[in-house]
């Protein structure tokens, strides 16, 4: 159930029942690296997370967390923009996720952005296999936020309903921009 939990616990919840060992996923907005951990446990030692962010100290520190827990084999990870997913990842996924917003712990001036975000979405959601589920969770209570949550908003809105299944989940009387969670499966 949703109630009393985190969006990213409740993420999680809902990748658990799509990621198996051995299969290949995407962490687009690698940051402080606890998905990509996450992702790494589910996919095992035969599967690969693919990990971007465009800041050296994000993919420092994912890299460091991976190697306290012994998983670092499993990642894959690329100083790139997530727009650039397709450059790297040359394989039908079973998930991805994002996390909009900006590095935790960190100074918030480098955000995920409109112009990178919804292109990025897009190649994930081409990259995403039968039955694969997308999760994009947007923290947008930072400047360029909204305008970046209603672009992914309006770009998961139009995707056919014969192709993908879209839900928006967010705390509705939560003040201060709540994160809303978008969790996307494709049918075909």
């Amino acid at each position: 159930m949703f109630f009393g939990k985190k969006m990213v616990d409740i993420y999680h919840d809902i990748m658990k029942e799509y990621i198996q060992e051995g299969d290949a996923v995407i962490d687009a907005t690698v940051g402080n690296g606890y998905d990509t951990e996450f992702l790494c446990r589910l996919v095992g030692e035969q599967g690969c997370v693919h990990g971007f962010d465009i800041q050296p100290q994000a993919l420092k520190n994912t890299k460091l967390r991976l190697e306290a827990s012994h998983m670092d084999t499993r990642a894959k990870l690329y100083l790139a923009s997530h727009d650039q997913v397709d450059e790297y990842v040359h394989e039908p996924v079973s998930a991805f996720c994002f996390n909009l917003g900006y590095l935790p712990q960190s100074e918030g001036n480098v955000v995920t952005q409109t112009s990178t975000t919804v292109p990025a979405v897009k190649k994930c959601l081409e990259a995403l296999k039968k039955d694969g589920i997308g999760c994009i969770l947007a923290y947008w209570g930072h400047e360029g936020g909204r305008e970046e949550m209603e672009n992914v908003d309006e770009l998961l809105h139009g995707l056919p309903a014969k192709f993908y299944e879209v839900f928006r989940l967010e705390n509705h009387n939560r003040a201060n921009q709540p994160p809303i969670l978008y969790l996307v499966k494709k049918l075909r």
